[in-house]
């Protein structure tokens, strides 16, 4: 065999290990946090594909689908291994993994000898950073998308193919149907930046990728028509976008930077100011502000020759904060989950641009161990025993109930691991179908049974369907059963 293709094999076989570690890793991670009603949604849209339902008939989703991004790769696991509950914990620890790697991969072809270190800025997520990227994995799935595109983009710079753009296309086209955060972390920067570099050059840059671009958001809009007319899923959709007002920009200001803080560790308030106290967290800040010293650097640079990528990277940060603070998205340091991206581009950035010598390389190696081991929270080993332990619907399994209802944070979540079809509802001065991650006919088809979480809400039931046959408080919720099937109109 040639000794190219040896090296190919190795590479790719290096890649496979890397790939099947981190997975693992990841998963052991993700098994610490309980069920979430978010995922477990995407789980359950996943088992109606693999019924037959592929188009989600009859489905109000999220904002957006997430159909190809994230509900996708559970199918795909699902279809070729069966079902397991640890496939919850392993679909998000795969794509997270792939976004490390893919990561790792364009650090290789941006910068061969750079400071890679900087991607344990994402790779090494804190506990925080694993409720926001491994559960609930919202996001990371277009972000796998977008870097697959990066590559290609790259691929075309040793010779243009049409074979890449088509493929360029077709990834850009699924990606921005199933998840519309992709126009601001990637359509919207690389449009830009060719404008930037065509200004400075003054002529047309990067003309076949911004067609390719305008293509793909024509497609999207004819692609989500022909699953609108054919039956698919309802994407409710955004509501309307505004400016936030003075005294909404202050407070999510406060939340920027408390959920940028918690992101990588460093949220050091009201504690102790010392080394077993903040000692940490205090660390971890250094860090942060040394790589957005570098990047103010970067930018500031009358050395460093600034290319789509550099641009691009930069205006995804530049845009997606800046649309975090003026907009009405924030809602608490949870919602900082929008700006994993712009972590990623900046740690490229920064890879990037830190030339390194062969023992700079060592010793930033040892730094990014010594990130990760005071970053990542302690991972479960007990993986294979995750449906286990799960109060609710174990009591549910033992009183033969399948079908019934609860608020939203309590119906997908326990709707595993034994199959119990649970729809959320919304307790107001009415009892009304929750049209959001759930299925029109779940309601219509009715249950026998209720979760709610206060003894008001037990009450309103009794007034609004008649006593119940049983009444029961287990793990925080109270469970009331009747002897009929109840339905709720609307």
């Amino acid at each position: 065999m040639p000794v190219f293709f040896k090296r190919i094999g190795t590479v790719w076989l290096g890649y496979l290990v890397a790939f099947v570690v981190l997975s693992g890793f990841y998963m052991a991670l993700a098994a610490t946090l309980p069920l979430n009603s978010d995922s477990t949604s995407a789980v359950l849209e996943a088992q109606d594909i693999l019924r037959g339902n592929a188009l989600l008939h009859g489905w109000d989703l999220s904002a957006e689908s997430y159909d190809v991004t994230e509900t996708l790769p559970f199918v795909i696991v699902a279809g070729l291994a069966g079902w397991h509950l640890s496939f919850y914990y392993l679909v998000p620890a795969l794509l997270m993994a792939a976004m490390v790697l893919l990561a790792f991969r364009l650090c290789r072809i941006l910068a061969p000898e750079g400071a890679w270190c900087w991607l344990a800025l994402v790779a090494a997520p804190t506990a925080f950073g694993v409720q926001v990227m491994l559960i609930p994995c919202i996001h990371v799935g277009a972000y796998v998308g977008v870097l697959l595109c990066w590559l290609l983009i790259f691929a075309q710079s040793k010779g243009e193919r049409l074979a890449l753009w088509a493929a360029f296309v077709v990834l850009m086209v699924l990606c921005l149907a199933s998840d519309d955060i992709i126009k601001y972390c990637f359509v919207f920067p690389v449009l830009g930046a060719a404008s930037l570099l065509s200004a400075q050059k003054r002529r047309l840059e990067h003309g076949r990728l911004v067609l390719c671009l305008l293509v793909s958001m024509g497609l999207v809009h004819v692609l989500k028509t022909v699953l609108a007319h054919n039956g698919a899923f309802h994407v409710p959709g955004l509501w309307t976008m505004s400016f936030a007002g003075q005294e909404r920009i202050g407070y999510n200001l406060s939340v920027l930077v408390s959920g940028i803080l918690h992101f990588f560790g460093a949220y050091f308030f009201s504690k102790e100011f010392s080394l077993h106290g903040s000692g940490k967290e205090l660390a971890h800040l250094a860090v942060f502000l040394l790589a957005l010293w570098g990047v103010i650097r970067i930018v500031r640079s009358k050395t460093v020759r600034l290319d789509l990528f550099d641009y691009a990277a930069l205006l995804c940060m530049g845009l997606m904060v800046a649309a975090f603070t003026v907009s009405q998205l924030a809602i608490d340091d949870a919602s900082t989950r929008y700006l994993v991206f712009p972590y990623v581009m900046m740690a490229l950035l920064l890879a990037r641009h830190t030339r390194l010598s062969q023992a700079g390389r060592t010793l930033g190696l040892a730094g990014a161990v010594v990130y990760a081991v005071l970053s990542v929270p302690m991972p479960t080993v007990q993986i294979w025993q995750t449906n286990r332990n799960f109060p609710i619907n174990m009591e549910l399994a033992r009183l033969g109930l399948r079908q019934g209802f609860a608020p939203y944070w309590a119906a997908a979540a326990n709707s595993l691991p034994n199959p119990v079809r649970i729809a959320p509802v919304e307790f107001g001065a009415d009892i009304t179908p929750f049209h959001y991650l759930s299925k029109r006919d779940w309601y219509t088809q009715g249950g026998n049974f209720f979760l709610c979480k206060t003894p008001a809400q037990a009450a309103q039931l009794q007034a609004r369907f008649g006593p119940a046959r049983k009444v029961e408080a287990i793990d925080g919720h109270i469970l009331l059963v009747w002897d009929k099937i109840i339905t709720l109109p609307g």
